[in-house]
């Protein structure tokens, strides 16, 4: 009896020893678990981190802050740290989702922009993005505001008057282009939640007004990017510059501008899609190549000495020489979209000179000094509200 008893707690001891031990190697495990998972939540998002930053966070509607650059270190520490502070904290992995993850458990909505610098930006359907300006004052725009009528307009057509009418006087033809912003060629990405403007557009209304009352050569390009939206796309959807046309829409805007100066100059024989390659980088937006090589060089800025320039020399004052000197010269009093013909244009000129229209005051200075064959004023819809302002050419 008494063996029996012994025998049975011997079994107890040994089964509460093995319970234990279960327990502790249960206890064991679940803490190292506990361990690797929280140095895996430390390490993760470090191995995860966007190595360069600067990218579109929608979510939060801006920029995240990109890498400061190692020389900073060197030149001014306590600005390095500052910045590097910044960017590691936008930057770390899985930031993006954790944070749309909790903006869906919060029930919060996008409002869907984001901010760059000044400048406000839309996020439209089926991931479109769109420019929208200055503290967004593009919205108003597309919501049928009118930001120039009456006296503004009169005065827009006469400084138009007064440009062709000068430029008679030198028999030299004049042209005028007008460029659509993005959201007037695809209205249908635009974001829902804005209502669009009636009809006519504000670009449309300005276009009409001029051409009933000047006789200058003048157009909008919004009839060609439209009539190649369906086979290409013309303004890129979200990566890269969101602000002006792509290379191939700038191909086709290049294509109406051509059709325009051949009526003056016929020897200026345009470019065809079969003389360009069109490719596309890893954004997914369109490049444009000639299959030829260029026969066009762009000029040092000291091409422009001598010539009174209000804004500083930068991209939007450049000039090109074709290797042909016999081709005659074009002037283009333009913004930053002239920018963005510089591919294909020089190609037709002996000469191509661009210069901000914002110096029309020294005008009949850059006629007199560089002798244009024909001059284009360009001006892009956003600027209509205060082009008028700049184009009087006797200041």
């Amino acid at each position: 009896m008494v063996t029996s008893t012994a025998k049975t707690q011997k079994t107890e001891k040994t089964a509460k020893t093995a319970k234990t031990v279960k327990t502790a190697k249960t206890a064991k495990t679940r803490s190292i678990v506990f361990t690797a998972a929280f140095i895996a939540m430390l390490i993760l998002p470090l191995a995860f981190v966007d190595p360069e930053g600067g990218k579109i966070s929608e979510p939060e509607k801006r920029v995240l802050a990109a890498r400061p650059p190692a020389s900073e270190l060197r030149e001014d520490p306590v600005r390095f740290k500052r910045h590097f502070d910044g960017w590691f904290a936008d930057n770390t992995g899985f930031r993006g989702p954790m944070i749309r993850l909790y903006k869906q458990l919060d029930r919060l909505e996008t409002q869907g922009q984001y901010i760059d610098g000044q400048y406000v930006y839309l996020i439209g359907r089926e991931g479109h993005h769109f420019f929208a300006g200055y503290e967004g004052f593009l919205i108003t725009k597309y919501q049928g505001v009118p930001m120039l009528e009456g006296s503004k307009l009169e005065r827009f057509s006469g400084s138009i008057e007064e440009i062709r009418l000068y430029l008679e006087g030198r028999d030299t033809p004049f042209i005028v282009m007008f460029c659509t912003d993005k959201e007037t060629v695809y209205p249908e990405y635009y974001p829902e939640s804005i209502i669009k403007g009636p009809d006519p557009i504000y670009m449309d209304f300005v276009t009409d007004y001029l051409l009933e009352n000047t006789d200058a050569d003048l157009f909008s390009t919004k009839e060609c990017l439209m009539a190649e939206k369906e086979n290409y796309l013309v303004y890129n959807k979200s990566e890269g510059d969101v602000g002006h046309w792509n290379e191939i829409g700038a191909f086709f805007v290049y294509r109406e501008l051509m059709a325009h100066v051949g009526a003056y100059l016929p020897e200026t024989e345009p470019l065809t899609l079969s003389d360009i390659d069109i490719s596309y980088g890893a954004d997914g937006n369109p490049v444009v190549s000639l299959k030829q090589p260029p026969a066009f060089h762009q000029l040092d800025a000291s091409f422009f000495d001598g010539a009174t320039l209000e804004r500083p020399f930068t991209w939007e004052n450049i000039a090109f020489e074709n290797s042909d000197e016999s081709l005659p010269t074009i002037l283009i009093m333009c913004d930053s979209f002239g920018e963005t013909l510089c591919k294909t244009v020089p190609q037709q000129f002996g000469k191509t000179i661009l210069i901000h229209y914002t110096n029309m005051g020294n005008f009949k200075e850059y006629c007199d000094l560089y002798e244009p064959d024909i001059v284009v004023l360009e001006i892009a819809e956003r600027q209509l509200a205060w082009a008028p302002g700049h184009l009087s050419i006797d200041q």
